[in-house]
Parts: C-alpha cells; sequence; structure tokens
C-alpha cells in the first residue's frame, strides 16, 4: 500500500511538473503594427509598436517586437541594462494552448528578477462571422464581430492561413486574424507581414519560474511598480524624501495618463 502510494504520488508530482512546462517549435511569425491611444483626453495622439506572433501546433507566443528581442541585448557586452531599442510600453508575453484551452499572461517586472503570471480561458471570444471580405496584402480575408473587456471589435481573418489565431488574446477564427481594431479605433492591430519559418523555431519556457496570481492583483502590483519603482525596488529608504515624493508624483502622473487600456473591464 505504501509503495502504492508513492508511486502515485511521483505519478501527480511528475504530471503537475510537466504542466508547468510549455515548449513547441514555431512554423508562423506574424508581425503586426500596433497603433494605440492610451490617454483617453488626448485622443487626437496615438502611439505605434511592432508587435510579433509565433504559432505552431502546440502553444503561440505573443509579445512586442522589443520584448521579443530584450534577451539578445541584455546579454550583450557587461552593463546588465537592457539597451534603449528595447524600451517598450508592453512588457507581457501571451502564451495560448490550444490542447488544454488556456491563455497564460506572463509579466516580468523590468530590472528585477520578479516573474508573475494568470490564466484565463481560450474560448472566451464569441465570433459573428459576417459575409463580407476584402483583400489584405494579397490574403483574401473575411470580416468578423466581437466584444472584449469593454470594447466592440472588427476583425479580418484569412481562411488562406489556417491557423485559429491573432494579436493579443485574440483567438477563435476558421484563420489567422490579419487585423483587427476596436470601433473607435482607440487599439488597431494591423498586419505588417508573415514568415514561415525554415528550421522551425524552438521555444520552451517553464512556469515555475513564475508566481501564479490573479488578473486584478498583477494590475495592482504592475500599477504599484509603475508609480513607485523605488519603493518596489527597495531603493526609498537610500533617497532624499523630497526627492522620493517628486519622482513618485511624476511617475504617478505619467501612469494617471494611460487610462485608456485595451482591457477596460
Amino acid at each position: 500500500m505504501q509503495q502504492a502510494c508513492l508511486t502515485f504520488l511521483l505519478i501527480l508530482f511528475t504530471a503537475i511538473c510537466s504542466a508547468q512546462k510549455l515548449s513547441d517549435k514555431f512554423e508562423y511569425k506574424v508581425t503586426y503594427k500596433l497603433t494605440y491611444k492610451l490617454d483617453s483626453t488626448n485622443l487626437d495622439e496615438s502611439k505605434s509598436e511592432y508587435m510579433i506572433l509565433f504559432a505552431g501546433d502546440e502553444l503561440s507566443k505573443f509579445s512586442s517586437r522589443a520584448v521579443t528581442l530584450s534577451k539578445t541585448y541584455e546579454i550583450s557586452g557587461n552593463s546588465g541594462y537592457t539597451s534603449p531599442q528595447v524600451v517598450s510600453e508592453f512588457h507581457y508575453r501571451i502564451i495560448k494552448e490550444p490542447e488544454t484551452g488556456k491563455i497564460f499572461y506572463t509579466l516580468k517586472i523590468p530590472k528585477m528578477n520578479d516573474r508573475f503570471f494568470y490564466t484565463e480561458e481560450l474560448d472566451q471570444f464569441e465570433w459573428q462571422i459576417l459575409p463580407v471580405t476584402k483583400t489584405i496584402k494579397d490574403y483574401k480575408v473575411q470580416k468578423a464581430k466581437t466584444s472584449f473587456k469593454g470594447r466592440d471589435y472588427i476583425a479580418w481573418f484569412t481562411p488562406e492561413i489556417p491557423i485559429s489565431e491573432g494579436p493579443y488574446k485574440f483567438n477563435g477564427l476558421p484563420g489567422l486574424i490579419l487585423e483587427i481594431a476596436d470601433t473607435e479605433k482607440h487599439w488597431n492591430f494591423e498586419f505588417f507581414g508573415l514568415e514561415e519559418l525554415s528550421p522551425k523555431v524552438s521555444y520552451k519556457t517553464n512556469l515555475r519560474m513564475y508566481a501564479e496570481t490573479e488578473r486584478n492583483e498583477l494590475q495592482d502590483l504592475w500599477k504599484q511598480y509603475r508609480t513607485d519603482p523605488m519603493t518596489y525596488a527597495g531603493q526609498a529608504a537610500d533617497m532624499n524624501s523630497e526627492v522620493h515624493k517628486e519622482y513618485k508624483r511624476i511617475f504617478t502622473e505619467i501612469e494617471e495618463s494611460k487610462n485608456n487600456r485595451l482591457e477596460l473591464k
């Protein structure tokens, strides 16, 4: 009986560990240009950034181009700092795993060793496919509508690329989403290019290196870091209190201007 219990615990432990390790070989690399308006009080001003989607048979990974390249820059030289070339508004990586029906949202606090993730259901989009087509860079695309976290979206997908994927958390259409934007055009992902990878690019990550949390908790923690990084990093005690107060005021003001996030709810 004791041996049977030990065997069961070993199998359970192995299964849990395996579930935390994600790996695949990516076949596609899709580049999007994201144009966004973060300040709802200044909608005449927009910014843009390139985002990368890697897709394989088992997983997909979505992040900013800067974050995708960050490891390359971080290990060059002896400074220990991230190159200015990898400065990004978006520090997350989004991993989708169709087999388990899960989305893993991972975040590493810049210049810190703190890593977090939360999970969501992959199947959270109710799509309405419409009989409207057009062409985007030689691909025939079809129109679809959905709502997500407080916004209504129009998407254009192509069955010519038979992967049920898209930028950010979007997925679930019978083909690759080439463009998707909310109806107010505050967040607009535009197709920039597609590359079939040969050889395929290996990818693996171990979620055991991340602390699991909830979406709202991670949002609160991220805001704490962005408004007062000195306290988060344990450096506030070494600073002049007035200087720290002024830094915090500036950072808080910057963060409060970013009030038009993609997810409103």
